[in-house]
Parts: C-alpha cells; sequence; structure tokens
C-alpha cells in the first residue's frame, strides 16, 4: 500500500462528532450503534467526557449502508 500523505490521512479520520454529523445520526443513536458492533472507533483515548474517538471515513461509509 502507498504510503499517505498527512493531508490524505486527515480526510479520511474522523473524530466521533465528525461521525455522528457524516452518517446523520444523533449522539444518542450513534451510542446505540458501537455498542450494537456495527461501528468500531479505529482509536480511542481517554475516559468519561475527555475521551477521544476516531473513526474511518470508509467505516462510517459501510454504517450509512446499514442505516438505509
Amino acid at each position: 500500500m502507498e504510503k499517505m500523505t498527512k493531508e490524505e490521512f486527515l480526510q479520511r479520520i474522523l473524530t466521533r462528532r465528525e461521525a455522528e454529523s457524516y452518517v446523520g445520526l444523533s449522539n444518542v443513536a450513534f451510542q446505540h450503534h458501537i455498542r450494537e458492533g456495527h461501528i468500531v472507533p479505529c482509536k480511542e483515548s481517554g475516559s468519561g467526557k475527555g475521551k477521544v474517538q476516531l473513526f474511518w471515513k470508509e467505516d462510517l461509509d459501510e454504517l450509512k449502508k446499514i442505516l438505509k
């Protein structure tokens, strides 16, 4: 696989809030899909209110297909 640039990487990864907006779900609905295993963060850091979750755009596209 060809090495991607920083810009390409940043275009392919979204924060939780960006991911919720991208798939058109509320915070609660998005959390439901995480619990059900329909979407899995590619990276998690921290805990509680400071927890950061990152998602691949390709994985979110797959979730969009499930939602249709």
